[in-house]
């Protein structure tokens, strides 16, 4: 898969733009490109040093009014507050060793160097009481009704994962990856991140090969809150596509799809779909 949990815990969610069911090929589902592709932060003429990064929460949500403060050097006290999407941007004389210092009330403080891209992330978990959502849990995916393109069989899928212990930290937050059973190997995996009672799956894509030649994909976010008790089953909206995959007969693989080696493709994009959590 495209995505190991060392990236997961970077991704911000925002949401895939909705659209209506057809039949046409579509790209991998991408986050910010903050997190994929980092900018290549041009330094100023002046000879100073621009540092640029965003503050999110650790279910990928943007932090405006975050402060950012230097820590270290000439510019030690500088500060700035994160925008509407979570960034923000500092100029001054900075090294690899300059730290700098990220805030915001309700969260735990992070402190972090610049990154060889000069882009700097932050992540902050709340402090609330820990979730318990930690155990073992079928995972079904239910389509937009409004995607009759799909065939009927695809349209509702349950796949089994876990959720592992280390979501139930202290303070209430976390970033990981989970693994998918039943999904195709190699696109297995999701991103997953907790902060307070917020639940965040960023895919970027999941996959369940069907046939030797035929492939069911999901890529988009699903979140939701569901409360500081720890239910039997919770509910996520999930914002994104679903895709139904044949490739020619002599495909070697799902990769096939977007190689222009497809028989058939059907996509269906929403804003509306459900991915539903029920314990075992």
């Amino acid at each position: 898969m495209r995505m190991s949990p060392s990236i997961v815990v970077l991704v911000l969610a925002h949401a895939i733009a909705a659209a209506s069911c057809g039949s046409r090929g579509s790209a991998n589902a991408t986050g910010p490109s903050a997190v994929f592709n980092p900018p290549v932060v041009t330094p100023p003429s002046n000879g100073s040093v621009l540092v640029r990064g965003s503050v999110y929460d650790t279910a990928y949500r943007p932090l405006a009014g975050a402060r950012v403060e230097v820590l270290d050097g000439p510019q030690a006290g500088q500060a700035t507050t994160a925008s509407s999407r979570g960034e923000f941007s500092l100029s001054g004389t900075f090294d690899d060793s300059t730290r700098f210092r990220a805030t915001k009330d309700g969260y735990v403080t992070a402190v972090r160097t610049r990154s060889a891209s000069g882009w700097i992330t932050f992540e902050l978990g709340v402090v609330a009481p820990a979730l318990d959502i930690a155990g073992d849990y079928t995972m079904t995916f239910v389509a937009d009704g409004s995607c009759g393109a799909l065939p009927e069989a695809v349209r509702t899928r349950a796949y089994t994962t876990t959720i592992p212990a280390m979501a139930n930290a202290s303070p209430a937050n976390a970033s990981f990856g989970i693994t998918v059973r039943g999904a195709y190997k190699g696109w297995d995996v999701m991103g997953m991140g907790v902060s307070g009672d917020y639940v965040a799956l960023w895919l970027e894509t999941l996959v369940e090969q069907l046939t030797p030649n035929t492939f069911l994909s999901f890529a988009g976010l699903a979140a939701a809150s569901i409360g500081t008790t720890g239910a039997s089953q919770f509910a996520l909206r999930f914002d994104g596509s679903i895709d139904y995959c044949t490739t020619k007969a002599d495909s070697v693989g799902y990769e096939d799809c977007y190689r222009g080696r497809a028989a058939e493709h059907l996509q269906c994009q929403s804003t509306s779909h459900q991915l539903i959590f029920t314990r075992r």
